[in-house]
């Protein structure tokens, strides 16, 4: 992230603006807050999941990190779903200006209050959820508002 917002605004804008690319295999699915995703809807009912939820651990609140940081996070953010047993898929959420791009998860069946959880653990403004055959959305932590 290369710039750092200041207001709940700003942040939104942000989280809209981003294109979220999960990895399944050879295959590169795109999501995108408020929209139907097919192809996510697609990889949801392949791996039997009701729902899935984009999370990063890079850039806490906002604020750009070093390199360094982010893969020390990203790393602590592996342990917890490994140590949970939570099934995910590697994703990046790529700003469509390309002037940024995070590391991050796509984790199957957490429901959104856990995720929720998980995201103020690692210090995150916010999380994007999605349902099958429901829009991705965009959910707050109480970070982004407090």
């Amino acid at each position: 992230m290369s710039r750092s917002p200041t207001s709940l605004e700003q942040i939104r804008a942000l989280y809209l603006d981003t294109d979220y690319l999960v990895l399944d295999g050879k295959r590169r699915l795109t999501a995108r807050v408020g929209r139907l995703n097919p192809e996510i809807d697609a990889l949801l009912e392949r791996r039997g999941a009701a729902e899935a939820v984009f999370v990063t651990a890079w850039n806490p609140r906002s604020q750009p990190r070093s390199q360094a940081d982010n893969d020390a996070a990203h790393a602590r953010l592996l342990e917890i779903l490994e140590d949970e047993d939570l099934e995910f898929l590697p994703h990046e959420g790529r700003a469509r200006g390309g002037d940024w791009a995070e590391q991050g998860v796509l984790i199957f069946d957490l429901p959104p209050l856990d995720a929720l959880a998980l995201a103020e653990h690692l210090q995150q403004n916010a999380i994007v959820w999605q349902a099958l055959g429901q829009p991705a959305q965009l959910l707050f932590t109480r970070l982004a508002v407090a």
